[in-house]
């Protein structure tokens, strides 16, 4: 019954099933300033992670109470990664200054450039997506689809039926239990996967508008879920 909602530059938080908000959890009075991401741990529940517009990323180790900045990036925020064996394994993503990474809870970060300088395109991050133990992190950006098998510690391209950078995948979704399984959407088409990339499906969605976020089920992996944004892409 615990739940975070970033809007505008305001955290909300709720720990009765939504029955009342606290509107104050997080406020950056800062113009322009906006709370993009919002990530709570699994392993300890008063950790929570937000990531804002400007490009910091702050921690509260008591459920939001006190918060303290530990990383600047100077890029908005795409995406907060916890792992799922160890929360003190953490990924971030940027639009525009790749992805950044920390195996001691915040206290230190690597920028994995030289992971990613392969892939022309590559700092420009959309969205990262893992599978149940981590083993597997699907990371979207420019250059296409990227996978790791290490959680960011190195990466290799998925072959996709589109050539690197040809088009723009906002949205991208892995089955929890099966890393093989992989979905991705761009522009109207939606594609699939259960050969981890090797062979693509392809089928029209049923909205012109751009696809922007993706959720696959952990408890029915056949059922898939998109979020879409405006009719045309910026």
């Amino acid at each position: 019954c615990t739940i975070y909602v970033a809007k505008g530059s305001r955290l909300f938080s709720t720990s009765d099933c939504m029955r009342t908000f606290d509107s104050d959890a997080y406020v950056d009075n800062r113009s322009g300033v906006n709370v993009v991401q919002v990530t709570a741990d699994w392993f300890n529940d008063k950790v929570v992670w937000i990531g804002l517009s400007n490009g910091d990323v702050l921690k509260s180790d008591n459920g939001g109470d006190t918060w303290r900045t530990v990383l600047k990036t100077d890029e908005e925020i795409s995406g907060i990664l916890i792992h799922n064996k160890d929360s003190r394994n953490v990924l971030v993503s940027t639009f525009d200054k790749g992805i950044w990474k920390t195996s001691d809870g915040g206290s230190n970060w690597m920028e994995l450039g030289d992971a990613l300088k392969d892939y022309r395109g590559s700092q420009k991050v959309y969205s990262m997506v893992q599978d149940k133990g981590s083993s597997v992190v699907i990371a979207s950006t420019q250059y296409g689809l990227l996978r790791s098998r290490d959680f960011g510690g190195s990466w290799e391209a998925i072959s996709l039926v589109t050539s690197p950078g040809q088009v723009a995948i906002r949205a991208v979704g892995m089955d929890a239990q099966d890393a093989d399984t992989l979905y991705y959407a761009a522009g109207s088409t939606f594609y699939s996967s259960t050969d981890s990339g090797v062979t693509w499906n392809t089928q029209r969605l049923p909205s012109a508008r751009v696809a922007r976020a993706m959720l696959v089920d952990p408890s029915n992996p056949a059922v898939v879920y998109v979020g879409v944004a405006s009719e045309t892409e910026k």
